[in-house]
């Protein structure tokens, strides 16, 4: 079937699901400030919130609304006001704050690094990130997209994560956890507020959200733009530095500044009537290519990256007698383009050709990609001690345009490129570096939560997805949650995930270094858990869980027999067990304090440790009410214990400890506030560990993070 056709059939069941369901709609309840993935809302359900609090509600675990203590995964949630207290201006600063979870960074663009568990790789492939629900993984490098740039937080309601397998509800790339970012809607965010924060490093940000509620619509709608030079990360060795050394040359632009630059802007829109709920949303990404894409500087070089998500839902309940059903269609438009020439290696490099590259070795390669998707979610939860879902679905994604421009390798009609050479247009030709193509997907997956006896659930699931290039794969999950007691609830979990191979891994060719595999399987995990939650009283929360994984057919790229290149591979194996402890403690309106620990021992398929995980961290933060109208807030983080893999003959990694403190004034009816914000208040030396090919380092001396930031904010809700 031709894509065309593919996406003309996922169009008509998706408005024949909406029409069908709008014909015998029924008007109901819903807080739609919880979750917009959510068929119901029940009145018990909402009078339990009122009670324990939105932040110790999910709703990533099973698809809809549960207390956390009793849903069937290990989860954190993450509320709007917890963002704004403790100062964050972007997601990662948030999500660090997660037990088990470090953000780590790529040398490659600082792209963030979301290792759950021990589970880490340079694109960060196995971490599946949702917007309201949706994934925004890209099929060209199976991450977020190579430019991300981060996400701004003025727009997010919640932000919910799930530790471990997520693939028996959310399908493909859910293999270490899930992330899904909940925007805000109008019905619990109604009035206007306009934002500006200024600081280090030519930090300019300015934001205006606007939210309205009127009988049964509500709508909201935010613009954010965050504009900096990016801090001074000062590289003295990189790449070029050693091909210096080999061939007697003088390129190297070290000892130099990463370009971290950075422009977004962020345009959020969401509506709700009754039981329909539209979302809008777009990014543009102008960013500088941090230390390089081969790890050897290029201070002029600027890459862009735009990006448009819609999504369309309705829900509808007692269709048929106790059912009730949610449809669903969203499309999702990102780009990966290079403003400027990308110079790979700088001018006057020698990488071997038999000359150096006067202008520097340059490639701009350029994908745009198109995802559509669809589905319908039925769930019965009025049999006797079920509750059952079903739920089917149909995804496409294109890679429907691919260009490439270099000077080096094989130009447009086959010829050799010599140092030297102009850039040339490769697009369109046998010799790009990638071909475009697309992928279908068709899923269903089936759970049941079963009370199985008082005080004991059982929450069993499988889906399958069967995919157009690489076959089908089945993904099972169980969950046992026993309420042993008024305070403690006990949850024993299996989980079995898979991560997709991306198109580079597959398809990639005509690349002097590696080359994809067409007959790739995907990566899968088992997981194992046994968790405690304990309750002890209103104020105080204690939480531990026992985790352990095999996760398997681990994708690399491997040295070509008799060649320069090198191939992807299922050949890497990854075991590991540990253990993360949480505790909240709240003794009075004025004060808390939230902390986690957490262990892990990953071992390659050499019994080898795993080499730059943090194999030790401890987080904790403070929030303390001084008056009415002014809080204070510090936020510590330790990461420790990384080790080296065993062929790296550099000195152990560094552990580091970042503190940051925010103080806030807001006075009582005023309705503005300021905020003065600093990060790593103690201006510590902090390091995340670059790779090594042997005893080969291109940055021997890792990759800096930011020193010192001041920044000073104001917001006006009017």
């Amino acid at each position: 079937m031709s894509l065309s056709r593919n996406i003309l059939s996922l169009s008509i069941v998706s408005a024949l699901a909406l029409s069908s369901a709008g014909l015998q709609a029924k008007t109901h309840s819903d807080d739609k400030a919880y979750t917009d993935e959510e068929i119901t809302d029940g009145e018990e359900d909402e009078s339990l919130a009122d009670f324990y609090g939105d932040e110790d509600f999910v709703s990533i675990a099973t698809g809809s609304k549960q207390l956390i203590h009793k849903a069937p995964s290990t989860a954190s949630v993450i509320t709007a006001e917890e963002i704004i207290r403790m100062g964050a201006v972007d997601i990662d600063e948030v999500l660090e704050g997660v037990p088990g979870l470090h953000v780590s960074y790529n040398s490659n663009g600082n792209l963030p690094i979301y290792t759950f568990r021990g589970i880490y790789s340079s694109f960060n492939q196995q971490v599946l990130m949702l917007i309201n629900g949706e994934p925004i993984t890209n099929i060209f490098t199976g991450n977020r997209n190579q430019i991300w740039g981060g996400m701004t937080v003025e727009a997010i309601a919640r932000i919910e994560v799930v530790r471990g397998p997520g693939s028996a509800i959310y399908g493909a790339d859910a293999l270490a956890g899930v992330i899904n970012i909940i925007t805000k809607s109008g019905k619990n965010n109604q009035g206007s507020e306009v934002g500006v924060r200024v600081g280090s490093f030519a930090t300019k940000d300015y934001w205006f959200t606007h939210g309205w509620k009127k009988g049964d619509l509500d709508g909201f709608i935010s613009y954010a733009r965050h504009q900096t030079d990016g801090f001074k990360q000062f590289i003295d060795v990189d790449a070029q530095t050693f091909l210096d050394s080999v061939f007697n040359t003088n390129a190297s632009l070290a000892p130099g500044f990463a370009n971290q630059r950075r422009k977004n802007d962020e345009l959020r829109f969401k509506v709700n009537y009754e039981q329909l709920t539209i979302n809008l949303g777009y990014q543009k990404r102008i960013k500088g290519v941090g230390l390089g894409i081969a790890e050897a500087l290029s201070p002029s070089g600027q890459e862009s990256s735009e990006r448009w998500n819609f999504d369309i839902s309705y829900d509808v309940n007692n269709l048929i007698d106790g059912w009730n059903f949610k449809t669903k269609f969203s499309y999702f438009d990102t780009s990966q383009v290079m403003d400027t020439n990308l110079i790979i290696f700088p001018p006057g490099a020698d990488i071997g050709f038999g000359a150096p590259f006067p202008d520097g070795l340059i490639g701009n390669p350029e994908v745009f990609e198109r995802h559509y998707r669809t589905g319908i979610v039925a769930r019965n939860d009025s049999m006797l001690d079920h509750d059952w879902t079903f739920s089917l679905g149909y995804n496409i994604s294109d890679l429907y345009k691919v260009k490439e421009s270099k000077n080096f390798a094989f130009g447009p009609n086959g010829e050799f490129l010599v140092p030297g050479s102009p850039v040339v247009d490769v697009t369109d030709t046998p010799f790009i570096f990638l071909p475009e193509d697309n992928r279908t997907n068709k899923y269903f997956y089936i759970q049941d939560v079963w009370d199985v006896a008082k005080d004991w659930q059982l929450t069993v699931g499988i889906r399958r997805d069967d995919y157009s290039d690489f076959g089908a794969t089945t993904n099972p999950r169980l969950a046992l949650v026993w309420t042993t007691s008024l305070k403690l609830t006990t949850k024993l979990l299996y989980g079995r995930a898979f991560r997709a191979p991306s198109f580079a891994e597959m398809r990639n060719i005509n690349n002097p270094s590696v080359l994809g595999d067409p007959n790739l399987s995907p990566e899968t995990i088992d997981s194992y858990e046994l968790v405690f939650n304990y309750q002890l009283n209103s104020q105080l929360h204690y939480g531990v869980s026992f985790f352990s994984y095999d996760w398997q057919d681990i994708i690399k790229f491997v040295p070509d027999e008799g060649a320069t290149t090198k191939t992807a591979k299922n050949i890497g194996e990854q075991k590991a067990h540990g253990v993360e402890a949480e505790f909240k403690w709240s003794p009075s309106e004025l004060f808390n304090v939230l902390g986690n620990y957490s262990w892990i021992s990953a071992k390659d398929s050499d019994n080898n440790d795993v080499n730059a995980i943090p194999q030790k961290q401890f987080y904790l933060r403070v929030n303390y009410k001084i008056m009415d109208n002014l809080n204070m807030n510090i936020t510590t983080n330790w990461v420790l214990d990384r080790v080296r893999s065993r062929d790296d003959l550099r000195k152990p990694i560094d552990n580091y400890n970042l503190t940051d403190f925010t103080i806030m004034w807001k006075p009582a009816q005023l309705g503005f506030s300021v905020a003065f914000i600093v990060k790593n208040i103690f201006d510590t030396d902090a390091r995340e560990p670059t790779a090594n090919k042997g005893a080969i380092v291109n940055v021997p001396n890792d990759l800096p993070l930011s020193g010192r930031t001041t920044l000073l904010q104001t917001t006006y809700s009017f």
